[in-house]
């Protein structure tokens, strides 16, 4: 359940990791999802590539988070282990260099391969693990609304990623800036991120309570997270609702925002046009990732998931049935912007809430898989239909998107401290 405390009196170091975090969306989000709406086109035109390498790259993308399966079991290992602040250097490195190959390459192969890899590191370090530990262990009692204001990240990518390509124009030196971001990003990581609030003196969720006292609280949660074993995570139902059912909601998430200017375009938008709606679409989304972090932490994720599983049925069917109209098209801003951040809170909130504090990191070895293989399934399905026959798409994550709230709804949400 909700606990109904809505304000944000997250303290100056609390603050500090939500910004971080904001902008460890925002890079994941660049790197592929929201990436994808320019750069296949933008390489394709520069390289003197065919059409077929856009439709290629949309189903590397998703092979690539295939792929990351077992990335995803790794790297909440390697967290576990050693720490947000070491996972959060080692993903910004890892995309810088990948980010230089995949802008200065002259082969096909090559450049797909680093669709693979940048899909695969970018959206299970900077997009899952690192953001989202961050907010499980500093927020235990508040991560909804702190994973509200964090999230904005992903639709400040959507409303700017593009505008800022089409600024620099050249998609060589674009990515280019984007690696060096990268490594800027890592280094900086070195001295900004903190494991834990006690690590710096401070306690979770900024409450009023003093440090001896939340070093108890700390010690309790962490000796009931050591007997979640894998076995346990494993046995537990809430383990498969999550994995599946908001896998399939960050599925069709992922389909309607990757391919949105394309869709407005084949409808008879203009192309400007088309990229300044998506524009307002993620201004929208900023405004919304506070309502669904609010309506989580007011109300509860389970009640949260579901009326945002319904949202997006309505978005898939404003898609399908897209005349070109102006009012359809301001509808369909609306029901996709509003939407775009609210995956991205939703989902390492309800795995918080169902194992606590640090027993997210252990069962997200699990769900994040679950969430990848499902989530990068949509890129995978828009490869093979094409971008032309993208309703046929919408209606296959349709279906799964009435699936996946039924799921949701079979969740248990336990009182947690």
């Amino acid at each position: 359940m909700g606990s109904g405390n809505t304000k944000s009196n997250f303290g100056k170091w609390g603050w500090s990791m939500i910004i971080y975090c904001a902008i460890s969306f925002y890079l994941a989000a660049a790197m592929s999802t929201d990436g994808l709406n320019w750069f296949p086109a933008a390489f394709s035109a520069y390289r003197g590539w065919g059409e077929s390498v856009i439709n290629l790259s949309n189903a590397m993308a998703g092979i690539g988070g295939w792929i990351g399966v077992v990335a995803a079991v790794i790297f909440s290992v390697m967290a576990e282990k050693w720490g947000s602040k070491v996972m959060a250097v080692l993903g910004n490195v890892l995309c810088g260099i990948f980010c230089l190959i995949f802008a200065n390459t002259h082969s096909v192969t090559a450049f797909l391969i680093m669709i693979v890899l940048l899909t695969f590191v970018s959206g299970n370090i900077q997009l899952n693990v690192v953001p989202n530990n961050i907010m499980n262990i500093w927020f235990p009692r508040k991560k909804g609304l702190a994973l509200g204001w964090a999230s904005m990240g992903l639709p400040l990518c959507t409303a700017t990623i593009i505008l800022i390509f089409n600024a620099i124009g050249n998609p060589q030196v674009a990515y280019n800036v984007l690696a060096i971001i990268a490594f800027i990003v890592a280094f900086i990581s070195i001295f900004w991120v903190k494991n834990t609030p006690e690590e710096v003196g401070v306690t979770p969720d900024n409450e009023p309570i003093d440090m001896e006292q939340a070093m108890l609280h700390k010690q309790k949660q962490e000796e009931e997270a050591a007997h979640m074993t894998m076995g346990v995570i494993m046995k537990n139902k809430n383990t498969w609702l999550i994995g599946i059912g908001l896998g399939i909601l960050w599925m069709t998430t992922i389909g309607l925002v990757s391919n949105f200017v394309p869709r407005l375009i084949m409808v008879g938008v203009n192309q400007q046009f088309a990229v300044s709606m998506l524009t307002i679409a993620a201004v929208v989304g900023i405004v919304g990732s506070y309502f669904w972090g609010w309506l989580d932490q007011k109300f509860s994720t389970k009640t949260a998931s579901i009326i945002y599983g319904v949202w997006y049925l309505i978005a898939l069917l404003l898609m399908i049935f897209h005349n070109g109209s102006m009012v359809m098209t301001g509808l369909v801003v609306i029901f996709v912007g509003c939407g775009i951040g609210g995956i991205g809170n939703l989902i390492p909130s309800m795995i918080g809430t169902c194992f606590g504090r640090f027993g997210f990191i252990k069962a997200n070895r699990v769900i994040a898989p679950l969430n990848t293989v499902i989530r990068s399934t949509a890129l995978v399905i828009i490869g093979a239909v094409g971008t032309m026959n993208i309703t046929k798409a919408y209606w296959i994550f349709f279906v799964c998107s009435v699936i996946a709230i039924i799921l949701v709804a079979m969740i248990k949400q336990p009182e947690r401290d």
